[in-house]
């Protein structure tokens, strides 16, 4: 379900939700306004893709939360 594979197509992997959150992480947001900014992508219509998708991101350091709590990209 994470990875795409046999049994399950790219477009509705997490991998795949993950890449789309980061699409829509262009600058400085709240996790409800990149919620309502993504929740139009047919591949994640739900908050709990939502959040599986942003765990993900966290998970492979690609995002984080900052002091004000704003979620950002992490610019390498």
């Amino acid at each position: 379900m994470i990875l795409p594979g046999k049994h399950t197509k790219l477009s509705k992997s997490i991998l795949n939700v993950g890449s789309l959150l980061l699409d829509d992480l262009n600058d400085k947001q709240t996790v409800s306004l990149l919620w309502d900014k993504s929740r139009s992508h047919s591949e994640i219509k739900t908050f709990e893709r939502f959040t599986l998708g942003l765990d993900l991101l966290f998970i492979l350091n690609l995002v984080d939360v900052n002091n004000q709590g704003f979620l950002e990209r992490v610019r390498k």
